[in-house]
């Protein structure tokens, strides 16, 4: 017998009345003899296991289409291009930091590198599907469509240009569009063309290291105390990029010449002209933060602490050069990048600069004053020459350099005689 029951009334006639017509005319269709008012109770819902799958299946698209973003950027590379544009802005800036102009400086890099990267794969699609490396990345595993690569690069440099704009300067998106135009219109056609396409690739991957300076000081940067700064920070990592990628080349130097590509490493079968050209390189880099002291440009602390990342990567150059292998070229690789992390780290702890003090028109007729009265004696010009420049840092620059003194050995040993010795630490800043 089949069980029917009477479809409840809702307070809007329109809604009953829409409900009514529907259920009768599902049950002439199934039972022609039922009354117009009596309905079949029918039920038809769907398991909730299949809804439970579609929203797994929502979660699983989104995380894998923010995945594939990810490898079009190149997101770990975009990560350290980001982190070399800071120390210049934590360096040149000339008051306490500004989180707007920091935060722009930080997602204005990651966009117009994110931007480059997707306009470089864009370009070698069909190599990297030769080589076994890359032959997963998005475009060339049909995973995501020329078009939307297209469309994401122009998004993320778009975006990226205005934010650095707006939030910091038009000379800091200035630095950021030549990078990608250098990177996207130099480097790229002629990674097939050139082994020199390695030091063209170099001077754009380091250009970033400007834009921290352009952020804090504009166009001014040129002219400023800082500027020997931002010159060091460019030819620091315009130099280590060569040994670095060097041995990136020579690690996966067959899927290289797969691809086509044109490198010095690549013709190398056993390792040893990797390594021969690669040490040249380390030499000067090894030598860098002495040049940066002995220029005033940095504390004596900036050598003494990068005496060990330095002494690991020539370590590891050493170890490939003897025992040229997979292994040894992974970790002289590896060891690059502790070098890099860690000498652009104490460079923003350890840098210094001297500005020019400003004299009124009173405290210059003062100067010549008493410059007329007084004798001249050997170490006058000396100490007019400190009066004229002070030394302007950050706070938070300050506070670490506080704390560096307090663990400083040669501070400890003037302090243990009661003064006796010199005055300060041979590597601290000299008191103006």
């Amino acid at each position: 017998m089949l069980s029917i029951r009477r479809l409840p009334l809702t307070r809007c006639s329109h809604s009953w009345h829409w409900h009514h017509l529907a259920a009768c005319s599902s049950a002439h269709r199934a039972f022609p003899n039922t009354a117009d008012d009596l309905t079949p109770t029918l039920v038809s819902t769907h398991p909730p296991e299949l809804a439970v799958k579609s929203d797994d299946r929502r979660v699983t698209s989104r995380s894998s289409l923010l995945k594939q973003y990810w490898k079009l950027s190149k997101g770990k590379l975009t990560i350290w291009v980001a982190l070399s544009a800071l120390p210049g802005y934590l360096l040149a800036l000339p008051g306490s930091l500004d989180p707007t102009v920091l935060l722009s400086l930080a997602s204005g890099t990651v966009l117009t590198s994110a931007s480059a990267q997707a306009l470089n794969q864009l370009h070698e699609i069909e190599r990297d599907g030769r080589m076994h490396r890359t032959a997963q990345r998005p475009l060339p595993s049909g995973q995501m469509t020329p078009l939307d690569a297209l469309q994401f690069a122009i998004a993320s440099g778009s975006t990226g240009l205005c934010i650095l704009s707006m939030g910091a300067n038009p000379a800091t998106a200035g630095i950021a569009a030549a990078t990608i135009v250098t990177y996207v219109g130099i480097y790229t056609p002629m990674k097939v063309v050139s082994p020199y396409n390695t030091h063209i690739g170099a001077i754009s991957g380091s250009l970033p290291t400007l834009l921290g300076f352009t952020a804090a000081l504009g166009t001014s940067i040129t002219c400023s105390p800082w500027a020997g700064h931002a010159a060091w920070l460019f030819t620091l990592q315009t130099l280590w990029q060569m040994p670095h990628f060097y041995a990136l080349a020579w690690l996966h130097r067959n899927d290289y010449i797969r691809g086509g590509y044109s490198m010095f490493p690549l013709s190398d079968a056993t390792g040893h002209a990797t390594a021969k050209m690669s040490k040249p390189y380390l030499v000067v880099l090894c030598g860098m933060p002495f040049a940066a002291s002995a220029c005033g440009l940095a504390s004596w602390m900036l050598p003494v602490g990068a005496l060990v990342p330095t002494a690991l990567w020539w370590q590891s150059l050493k170890n490939f050069e003897h025992r040229p292998g997979s292994k040894t070229c992974r970790n002289f690789f590896l060891n690059s990048l502790s070098y890099l992390l860690a000498n652009l780290a104490l460079f923003t702890a350890f840098a210094r600069a001297d500005h020019p003090r400003l004299l009124g028109q009173e405290d210059e007729q003062r100067n010549l004053q008493e410059a007329a009265e007084t004798p001249l004696t050997q170490g006058q010009p000396e100490r007019n020459s400190q009066e004229s420049s002070k030394a302007s840092e950050p706070m938070w620059r300050t506070s670490i350099h506080n704390m560096f003194s307090e663990l400083c050995p040669h501070e400890n040993f003037k302090k243990y005689f009661l003064g006796l010795f010199k005055s300060e630490c041979p590597f601290g800043r000299q008191s103006t």
